[in-house]
């Protein structure tokens, strides 16, 4: 990596940390230490229990998505194991470096980086779908927010032409790669690395031509979202006995969109500000919305954490070669 590409990794990387401080802070300032104690002592700890198996069988659902994404090229354990390792690396590195690190650890598998990538902006698309999908669902039930319905919307239709584009190539690839193959330009050697990456990176979503797996790709996805949703309710039901479905369904999504913004590893502060800001729309007190949102975070991370590290270890790596990814990730590139 260059002096200047290390210098704006730092400045990203200040940035991040700062959005996330301001956040926090900010939510800090409109919420009462009390009622947050409060809150806390009055969390039922029978809920604990099934939230952590909601926590685990969402993450096996995702498992099993991805690995359909990846044709069942590796087995079910393996894509747990890579998926896990990634949170974990997301949780302690900006920049979503975790989703290049499962493209990474995919290589001793068989696959060429570049056929690993498309796979894991796949799935990162139809999160994005889900994810908006919930959002516009439950934006009637919240708040009238005619720009967050018009953001949601612009989100929705960007993706889908996204899935357009992704779906052209690989219905057309014989036809765009010949296309490309008879491009005639002056830097020969470009060109054909051009060619050989592209090749590559369709041939990694050869899935899309395949309508069947498809729909399961869609249908596990589908039941990762909705333990998802679940894990949101039983959390709040051990914060608040009357709370409804439709604020866990409006958390979620408002969640999901909320982490797109930049910020620190692990979405510090823009977790908290997402959830909470959700739920203060359906009436929840601030201090309530907010350490349930805290809590959240907290099992969340402490989950992906613990099973991410091992993971990680189980494949073979420590911190140490994460921190040296960023150059490793350079290299790939090159040599593909």
């Amino acid at each position: 990596m260059t002096e200047n590409q290390d210098r704006e990794y730092r400045i990203r990387l200040i940035v991040g940390i700062l959005i996330s401080i301001v956040v926090f802070a900010i939510l800090l300032h409109f919420v009462n230490g009390e009622e947050i104690l409060a809150a806390i002592n009055q969390v039922r700890l029978i809920y604990l229990i099934p939230i952590y198996i909601t926590i685990l069988v969402y993450l096996i659902a995702r498992s099993a998505a991805w690995r359909t994404i990846l044709r069942n090229r590796i087995s079910l354990t393996k894509s747990f194991l890579i998926i896990n390792a990634g949170y974990f690396v997301n949780n302690l590195f900006p920049f979503r470096l975790g989703e290049v690190t499962r493209a990474f650890l995919l290589l001793p598998s068989g696959f060429s980086f570049w056929e690993a990538l498309p796979a894991i902006i796949l799935e990162r698309m139809i999160d994005v779908l889900f994810a908006v999908a919930l959002f516009l669902y439950a934006l009637p039930f919240a708040i009238n927010v005619t720009h967050g319905f018009t953001y949601a919307s612009w989100m929705v239709f960007l993706v889908l032409v996204g899935f357009g584009l992704l779906f052209f190539l690989v219905k057309y690839q014989a036809q765009v790669l010949s296309w490309l193959e008879n491009i005639k330009i002056s830097w020969t050697s470009l060109h054909t690395k051009i060619y050989h990456l592209l090749k590559r990176f369709i041939s990694g979503l050869g899935i899309l031509t395949e309508p069947w797996q498809v729909v399961k790709v869609f249908l596990l996805a589908s039941l990762g979202w909705i333990i998802a949703i679940l894990y949101q309710y039983l959390l709040l039901k051990a914060f608040l006995p009357e709370a409804q479905i439709i604020w866990a369904v409006f958390a979620l999504g408002a969640l999901a969109v909320g982490v797109s913004v930049p910020s620190s590893p692990g979405n510090v502060g823009v977790y908290e500000a997402s959830i909470t800001l959700a739920l203060i729309a359906f009436g929840v007190d601030r201090s309530v919305a907010f350490t349930y949102a805290l809590t959240s975070h907290v099992l969340s991370l402490t989950a992906t954490t613990l099973i991410g590290a091992f993971a990680l270890v189980r494949e073979g790596y420590a911190i140490k070669d994460i921190l040296q990814f960023r150059n490793t990730t350079q290299r790939i590139k090159s040599d593909e």
